[in-house]
Parts: C-alpha cells; sequence; structure tokens
C-alpha cells in the first residue's frame, strides 16, 4: 500500500491490485475461460486471412484456375465469418465478466465509503472519495466494457500473426522484428513517465473539486467575510496545477504515438526488402511475400491498439488502485454484535480523551449509563456534547480511553444507532425512506412505526406510504423529515440508541410532537440524547452536564435543578424559572468516574 499522507486516502500497490483484481475473477472462472477460448479461435480464425490472399495470388500468377480460385474465396470468406461471429461470442462473455467483477468492486468500495469514519472523510477531504466512487469507477467501467474485449483480442491477433509470419517464412518474420526494438523502448519510456503523471492528476483534481466544494458549501461566509477574491484564486490555482499536469501527460502521449508510427514504419520497410530479395533470389513465391507483407500491415492495427489503448489502461489502473486502496479502508465483516437484552445494552465512557487537529474536544469524561436508560447531554456549544455522541455511535475513535457498548469496544460495525439534526430525505417514496433501516419490514410493520412515533400525516398524503416525496415529488419539512429517521430506529431496534439534538431543526408547533416521538423511541432503550431544549433533559433518566470537555454535573433534572450549579442556571434561563436556592442536602454529583446510575420509576 502506498503511505498516504495525512490527507489523502491510500492507494493500492501495483501487486495488491493485481491479486485483489485475479481473486475477484476466480469467481467466474468458466466463464472467463470460456470468453479467452472464444476470442482465441476468432484470431486463429481471422489470421488465416494473408495466407489465403497470399495462396490467391499465387493461383492466379500459376493459371490454377477459377476453381481453385473461387475455392480460396470461399474458404476466406468463411473464416473471416467465423472470427466474426467468435469475435463476438467471445466479447459479449468477456464483458458479462468484467462488469460482474466491476460490479462486487464498485458496491465494495461504496460500501467501504460509507463506513469510512467522518473524521477520516474530512481530513481527506470529501472530493477524493467523491471522485474514488465515481470518477475511478467510471474510467474502470469503460476500460472493463470498451477496452478490454478490444486489448485481449490484438493480443491475440499480434500472437497468432507472428506464428503465421514464421511459418511464412522465418526470415521474413526476423526481418518484421527490426521495428521491436522502437516499440519496446517508446512503450518503457511511456508507462515509465506516465503512471506518476496520471497519479497526480487525479490527486490534483481531486484537490480542485475539494475546493469548489468548499466554494459553494460555504459561500455565505464567503460573501459574509468578503473573502471572495482568495477563495476564487485558491481555484484557480489548484486549476492550473491540475491542468499543468493533464499537459504533461498530453506531451507524453503524443512522443508515444509518434515512436509507434516509426516503429511501424521501420518493420514494414524491413519486410518489403527482405521479401523483394527473397522473391529477386527465387526462395519465395509472389504470393509468400504478398501474405507476408499483409500480414505484417495487419499488425499494424492490433499493436496501435494495444500499445495506444495503454494511455486509457494507465488511468484505469490507477483508477483501480485507487478503489482497491478505498476498499482497504474499512473491516470487510462485522465485529460481534453488543450484548442484548430486552431492556438494551449499557453503555459505559472509560476516561476518554479526543481533540480535532490538536484542539481538545474531550478530556477524561467518564459516564455509565445502565441498560433501559435514558441520558442527556447538555451543555454550551462546543462543550462536547456532539463528540461524545459520535464516540458513543463509534464513528470515531478516542485518542485515549474507550468506549464500550453491551460490554464490547463501540466502532462502526457495532455502535449506538445515531439520529442526528442533518437528516437526508431520500428520492423516493415514504416506505422507501423507511425500510433503509430494516428491507424486510412488513406494511403493517411500518404503518405501525410511524404510529407509534405520531407521524400521522403520513397516511394523509395522496398515495400514502407509496407517495414519492423529496426533489423529485412532495417535498417534506424538518420535522416530517426528522418523523421518518425516528420511525426508522423503531424498525431497526437497536439495543441502544444516539439523538443529537434530533428536534433542533424543528419548529415550536412540531417539536412538541417530536418531543412525544423521541420518547417513544427511546422508551426501553438504552438512550443518549443530546439535549438541545432542556424539556429533552427533564424527561431523561439521568442528566450529564459538559463544560470545556469535562463532566460539570451528573444527577438527576430534580437533583440539578435544587444543586443551585450551571443546569440549574441553564434551566432558569431556558423557563424563566428562579430556581430554589441549593440545599446542604442536595448534592452536585460531579463523579471523576461516574456509577451506574438506575432510573426512577417513571419520568417526569
Amino acid at each position: 500500500m502506498t503511505p498516504p499522507s495525512p490527507a489523502v486516502l491510500p492507494v493500492a500497490e501495483a501487486r495488491l491490485t493485481r491479486r485483489e483484481t485475479l481473486r475477484r475473477l476466480r469467481s467466474h472462472r468458466a466463464r472467463a475461460v470460456s470468453a479467452a477460448a472464444a476470442l482465441t479461435a476468432a484470431a486463429a480464425a481471422a489470421v488465416t486471412a494473408p495466407p489465403l490472399l497470399g495462396a490467391i495470388v499465387d493461383a492466379v500468377l500459376d493459371d490454377a484456375g477459377g476453381a481453385r480460385v473461387v475455392a480460396l474465396g470461399a474458404v476466406l470468406g468463411l473464416a473471416t465469418a467465423a472470427a466474426a461471429l467468435l469475435g463476438l461470442l467471445g466479447g459479449r462473455l468477456l464483458t458479462t465478466v468484467t462488469q460482474a467483477v466491476l460490479a462486487g468492486l464498485r458496491e465494495d468500495a461504496f460500501a467501504a465509503a460509507l463506513r469510512l469514519p467522518p473524521a477520516r472523510i474530512e481530513a481527506s477531504g470529501t472530493s477524493d472519495v467523491v471522485s474514488r466512487v465515481t470518477r475511478d469507477v467510471e474510467s474502470v467501467s469503460e476500460a472493463a466494457s470498451d477496452l478490454l474485449p478490444d486489448l485481449l483480442d490484438s493480443v491475440l491477433a499480434i500472437a497468432l500473426t507472428v506464428v503465421a509470419l514464421a511459418v511464412l517464412d522465418p526470415r521474413l518474420a526476423l526481418a518484421g522484428l527490426l521495428g521491436l526494438p522502437v516499440h519496446i523502448y517508446v512503450t518503457r519510456r511511456f508507462l515509465t513517465r506516465s503512471r506518476p503523471v496520471y497519479r497526480d492528476i487525479r490527486l490534483l483534481e481531486s484537490e480542485r473539486g475539494q475546493s469548489v466544494l468548499e466554494a459553494v458549501h460555504g459561500a455565505d461566509t464567503v460573501r459574509a467575510y468578503r473573502d471572495q477574491e482568495r477563495v476564487l484564486a485558491t481555484v484557480a490555482e489548484r486549476s492550473e496545477r491540475a491542468i499543468g499536469r493533464q499537459r504533461d501527460g498530453v506531451r507524453l502521449r503524443n512522443a508515444f504515438v509518434g515512436g509507434l508510427n516509426a516503429a511501424e514504419f521501420l518493420g514494414l520497410s524491413a519486410v518489403l526488402a527482405t521479401g523483394f530479395a527473397l522473391l529477386s533470389a527465387g526462395e519465395v513465391t509472389v504470393g509468400t511475400a504478398t501474405a507476408a507483407a499483409l500480414a505484417f500491415h495487419r499488425l499494424f492495427g492490433p499493436i496501435g491498439a494495444v500499445l495506444g489503448s495503454l494511455d486509457d489502461v494507465q488511468r484505469a489502473t490507477v483508477g483501480l488502485s485507487r478503489l482497491v486502496g478505498l476498499t482497504t479502508q474499512a473491516p470487510t465483516a462485522p465485529g460481534p454484535a453488543p450484548a442484548d437484552s430486552a431492556s438494551g445494552a449499557g453503555v459505559e465512557v472509560r476516561e476518554v480523551s479526543y481533540a480535532y487537529d490538536g484542539r481538545p474536544a474531550l478530556d477524561q469524561v467518564s459516564l455509565r449509563i445502565a441498560p433501559g436508560t435514558t441520558m442527556a447531554l447538555v451543555g454550551a456549544s462546543g462543550s462536547g456534547k456532539s463528540t461524545l455522541a459520535h464516540l458513543v455511535a463509534g464513528l470515531t475513535t478516542p485518542d485515549d480511553g474507550e468506549v464500550l457498548l453491551g460490554g464490547a469496544p463501540a466502532d462502526r460495525s457495532r455502535g449506538a444507532y445515531l439520529v442526528t439534526q442533518e437528516t437526508h430525505l431520500f428520492r423516493g417514496t415514504v416506505a422507501d425512506n423507511l425500510t433503509l433501516a430494516r428491507p424486510d419490514a412488513s406494511r403493517d410493520e411500518l404503518v405501525a412505526a410511524l404510529r407509534d412515533i405520531g407521524a400521522h400525516w403520513a397516511f394523509e398524503l395522496a398515495d400514502g406510504l407509496d407517495t414519492r416525496v423529496g426533489a423529485d415529488g412532495v417535498p417534506l419539512d424538518e420535522a416530517a423529515v426528522q418523523h421518518l429517521a425516528l420511525a426508522r430506529v423503531l424498525l431497526a431496534d437497536p439495543p441502544a440508541v444516539v439523538l443529537d439534538e434530533a428536534t433542533a431543526e424543528s419548529g415550536t408547533g412540531p417539536r412538541a410532537a417530536l418531543h412525544e416521538a423521541l420518547a417513544s423511541v427511546t422508551r426501553d432503550r438504552t438512550a443518549l440524547v443530546v439535549a438541545h431544549h432542556l424539556h429533552q433533559a427533564r424527561r431523561a433518566d439521568l442528566v450529564a452536564v459538559l463544560a470545556d470537555g469535562r463532566t460539570a454535573e451528573l444527577g438527576t433534572h430534580e437533583e440539578l435543578s435544587a444543586a443551585g450549579g450551571t443546569y440549574a442556571d441553564l434551566w432558569s434561563a431556558a423557563t424563566g424559572r428562579v430556581p430554589p436556592p441549593p440545599s446542604p442536602a442536595t448534592p452536585v454529583v460531579v463523579p471523576a468516574s461516574a456509577a451506574p446510575h438506575v432510573p426512577h420509576e417513571g419520568t417526569p
């Protein structure tokens, strides 16, 4: 694996790429062998054309009669038809194999991209991942569909034509090899110099795309700070670097094509000169010399196709290496599921620390959430709430300490189910958006999930659950989109769930309904709720107050409200109620390592 820079996802080395490609091909061995056999037979039939034409020339010169010429012409026609039919069959079989292999690779690469930690994607740049699952997949797909069948056919044609030349006369074959050193030199030179150029082009294009994405997504901020000139200069500078490297690639291709033309001219001149000399000495017939010249001339197309396609092969190879490099960045199999029970799996955060680019977000945080308990996270913006939520969901790995779910380390394959305020509405029907959580869910189960969270609006749509929503259907507001996200939790039925400000974007009216939906989702399930509104904290069994990445307070709503600390101040500011003075008998719980909490009978 090529060592990546901290901001770039790795690119697989050639050996790993070949091994991975062969591994995928082995599962389609029978069709691959059939395709190779059909293409070989097609090339063998096609290579008979020059000798048959030479035999026709000799038959005419020897005055062998029209019957012989007709018979040779008929054989030539049959050979040509057989070559065409076998080539068509082999090409279709090969395309079937390559597309099946590519489909598997494309799905694995896309799945790997989805499993990458958000921090890893942000560090490498969103455009890097996007370019791999779009442009790289496209380059490999085009090569597999259009290039590979022609390339294999050309290689077989070259090999069999060289054999045919040797059978006609070894001296004519040797003469044709005079251009081989030129072919080898220009090809090796092109391969050596072009691969790093194409790799740089992909990287530079990715950087250019990233700068454009950042400029578009941050357009309001850019305008607010009058930073347009600097942003445009960055885009222009990255574009110029990408274009400059593309010009390097064009110069290499032009030099390569010129070298190929020189080699072809040299080889054909040698065959014609040798044929003339042998014919003058009476050692070959006119037909043999003609067949040799035609056979060598026939090599121009396959050799040009093979060597000329190296440009596309290089691009496809780079794309394939980038895709394989992406698939190695995610686990291929999920780890063991967390311990499950009727009331969910407990969560334990042990002395966890995490930093963004050296800036601490969490510092030695320890918390325990008993199975079936709901804990609310409260704190000012930047206190570390969302960071802790992502750690419990397994989307991020702590720098120090550990996060356990059901006694097992939380990671992307076994973290708590996460719902955030930035829920995406997928194109399709309401049912399509719900079955993402459980594809085998029945219609009755979908209806029950929507009813449980109070999403009655879904039944009032024109086509009910079959109504198309999103960009090409009925638009839904933020509250409705959050309803769908919460219904998916009920369908997935995870033992633990993380709700990261899941009602933050809804209005005042819908927010009350969503609070009731949250209660349905967290009931009898271990839940960590990032409380954007303190009424969510009031409903929780336990409240943790974060400040500057540390646990400042921990207790129930009643305990913390009466303690006169940070939570009491936040509650007073949110409700306008002045909290009572703290009682000496009412402690403020600020643990170094939080003990398990047993929920009260019923939540307020």
